[in-house]
Formats: C-alpha cells, structure tokens, sequence
C-alpha cells in the first residue's frame, strides 16, 4: 500500500514520526509532502489563535497552502491512501478535493478536538462565543470530509462521537506511541541519594502543575527528595510565582529542551511524572510523556482516568494516583521512594506494555489493518 502523509503538520512531532514510522516498519512505501508552518510556532494549537485573527498570519498560512499545493502537483508520486497529519484542521479541504479525482482515501490524524483544547481545557475562548462555535463545526466538519479519523484513547473516540455527531465506526484507536530512536530502552537504575522526579511538557492545564506544586509543598521537608520541571507553556508566569508563594526548596525549572536532550534528562531521573489536570480532556488523553516513560522502560506516575486504564494498571506498569489531589500524589511519590522494587517492577511492565501495545510496529500494523479493512 502507498501512503502519501500530507499537510502542514509539524515534521518531528511524535504523533506524526510514529505513525509514519510504524508504516514504512510495516512495508509499505511512505512518502511525505510536507510544507512548514507548525514548526515555527511554540504553540501549535494556539497558533490557530494567530491564523483567524491576524492578517498577517493569514497571508502566511494562504502562501503556505498554495506551496503545498504546487508541491503535490509536482512531486507527489502515485499513492493509495492520502494521510493528513497532526495538527492538520486547516489541511483537510484541500487534501478532500485531491482525493476526488481520482477518488482514494482520506485519513485524518487529529490528536485533538480544537474546540476542546482551545475552549474546554485553556479556555482561549468563552464557551458559546463565535469562536467557540467555529471550532466545533470545524472539528466536525473535517472529520466528516475524511473516510478515517484516527484518536489515541477510546475515550476520546466516544467524546468526538457524542459531542460532533459522527458515526462510531469512522474511528480507530491508535496510541501515541514514542519515536524509538529518540526515547530506546535504558538500563533502570535508581539514581543515588537523592530521589529525584521529572516532569517535561508543556505549562497548560492539562498536566496539573498546580497539583505538582501542592505536592511539592507536602514533601517540602523530606529529605532527599527533588522535583525537576522542563517545558514552558500558557501557565509559565503563574507557576512559577506559586513556586515561590509555597516556598519550594525541592524544585528545579529549567526550559524546553529538545527531544534528545529530553531523553537523557529523563534518564537521569527515579521517577517521571504524567498529568493531572482535572479538565474533561486529562480524563480522555494518555499524553505522550506517558509514552516516553514506556519506551524507555522508566516507571512513570500519572493521574488515574478512564483513558489511562485502557493501557496502564496500578503496580503493574505504573503508579496511580486521583489527579488534582495533592495529597494522594505526594503519597504515591513516598510509596514509590520507598520500595525501590516497586520501581523496578514498573518500569519492566511499563517496557513490556509499550512493546505489546504502543511500539512504532504495533502502530503500524493497527493503522494499516484499519485501513486495509476500510478500503474492502
């Protein structure tokens, strides 16, 4: 099968890495017509803020689309299945008139709902105001336009079900998985004396920083323990002001990274943390941090949902705890310190779940099965 991964997605986003990689893992011919835009933005979803409010990003965007459509028309070899990338809304006219004629398949490789990340989870926009609305129809619409729509969780498949009123069977769970060359397994070691947790990501509601620093606060006194944040984001400036209001002595920032630098400082932690926001999008995602973790075969803690337990399950792979409690995760945080066989027998769960279920070849085989069954 002949695969043509389209749009103006961000190149090296996991997402899109994964699942590209997990076809050509598969055997089939990958090709990529790819224009920047994404790249270029340190915030991919709210760059859409920029895209319908700024003329100027308009005319970047326009310019943008008619070089990707020029490229397509000049460089895109004979394919059977044309697949548009994460973060790929704006993507999705053009690539439905290209499958017209002749008529082959679209896939839609979202990762999100605009409309609940940009509503829902940050609140970039009132519920019920215009932008709200045209979100959703956009969310809906795009979907409609592709024959495939691939999500990472069950959850999230039923929510884009109920709330855009598509039909369950246009949908297919595909984890995020992790690029392998990137995050390889390690060798789990605990790290000395001192028992340290990392947390890397994005600063938006989703990943419960407030919870991470109220948990800090509890351990404030116990030895030997060090929380170290990377990431910037949208909740930079409040985080860190709450660092310094609680008096944290236990915890380190430090900017974004790239993905390799990430991996080694993830590696130079006991534990990696996950999320625990309490919005209705924490409870429907397994973020790709969790996937990172997994990859390497690191224990990670993360904050127990619905979508969590389609993959993890307490003491077995990971460590669970309520998300937005505090307390509970601080507990988890001294089980954890305190049974360093409880560590170790995480993360081999945690590698040997990725490999059944989340790998680069596992994805592949999941997407192509999907659409092998589609197209009969």
């Amino acid at each position: 099968m002949r695969v043509c991964y389209f749009g103006t997605y961000e190149k090296d986003y996991v997402r899109n890495r994964t699942i590209i990689d997990g076809l050509r893992k598969h055997g089939w011919d990958v090709q990529e017509c790819h224009v920047p835009l994404w790249e270029r933005q340190g915030n991919k979803t709210g760059s859409y803020l920029q895209v319908v409010s700024l003329i100027k990003r308009a005319v970047e965007v326009l310019v943008a689309y008619v070089r990707l459509f020029l490229k397509y028309l000049f460089s895109v070899r004979c394919y059977d299945v044309l697949m548009v990338g994460y973060i790929g809304h704006l993507d999705i006219p053009l690539a439905w008139l290209l499958t017209r004629i002749p008529r082959r398949m679209l896939v839609f490789n979202p990762l999100i709902s605009l409309s609940d990340t940009l509503v829902d989870d940050r609140a970039a926009f009132a519920e019920g105001s215009f932008m709200s609305g045209f979100l959703r129809r956009l969310d809906r619409w795009t979907c409609r336009m592709a024959d495939l729509v691939l999500l990472d969780t069950d959850a999230h498949i039923t929510y884009f079900v109920d709330t855009f009123d598509l039909p369950h069977e246009k949908f297919v769970r595909v984890f995020v998985g992790a690029s392998e060359q990137v995050f390889p397994p390690r060798e789990y070691t605990h790290q000395g004396n001192m028992f340290r947790l990392t947390f890397g990501g994005k600063y938006t509601p989703l990943h419960g920083l407030h919870t991470m620093m109220y948990a800090a606060k509890l351990l404030n006194d116990e030895p030997n323990i060090e929380f170290n944040f990377i990431g910037t984001g949208q909740l930079s400036d409040e985080i860190h002001k709450l660092a310094a209001d609680l008096d944290l002595r236990n915890i380190h920032f430090s900017d974004w990274v790239s993905y390799d630098q990430l991996s080694n400082c993830l590696a130079k932690a006991d534990v990696c943390l996950g999320i625990f926001g309490t919005t209705q999008k924490a409870g429907r995602v397994i973020p790709g941090k969790v996937f990172w973790a997994l990859s390497m075969g690191w224990p990670i803690i993360t904050g127990d949902s619905s979508a969590i337990r389609e993959l993890l399950t307490d003491g077995k792979n990971t460590l669970l705890c309520p998300r937005g409690d505090p307390e509970a995760l601080s507990r988890t945080i001294l089980r954890a310190r305190n049974d360093k066989a409880l560590l170790r027998r995480v993360a081999q769960g945690g590698r040997q779940t990725y490999l059944a279920q989340a790998s680069e070849t596992r994805i592949g085989k999941i997407v192509a099965d999907a659409i092998e069954r589609k197209a009969i």
